[in-house]
């Protein structure tokens, strides 16, 4: 009875393991969920500086990033190639999006 009892609690801690690292490695897989962008300091009276960050310890990241200057009907778009671990100034923005992410090749 004692092996059986040591092989289940030794599978049940092996399986709970399993989950605890299962779903970070997930999140690290995911290039949008490594990206953050952030509105920070005034750049006017209505806008503020537009960062992205690259939360990714290893990998670089192509970034799409929509953002517009408040009363401005032009939206701007573009890519924007992020180091794994770097932060970024975009310019000035109201508002900002992320478009698409994937890592670089």
């Amino acid at each position: 009875m004692g092996r059986v009892t040591y092989s289940l609690l030794v599978s049940v801690a092996a399986m709970a393991a399993w989950l605890a690292f299962a779903q970070p490695a997930q999140a690290e897989d995911d290039p949008a969920k490594n990206l953050t962008l952030s509105l920070e300091g005034a750049c006017d009276a209505k806008n503020s500086r537009l960062f992205v960050e690259n939360k990714h310890a290893t990998k670089t990241i192509v970034a799409t990033l929509r953002w517009n200057l408040s009363g401005s009907k032009r939206v701007a778009t573009d890519q924007f190639l992020v180091a794994a671990g770097a932060r970024m100034e975009i310019g000035c923005a109201a508002q900002a999006d992320i478009v698409s992410a994937q890592f670089a090749p």
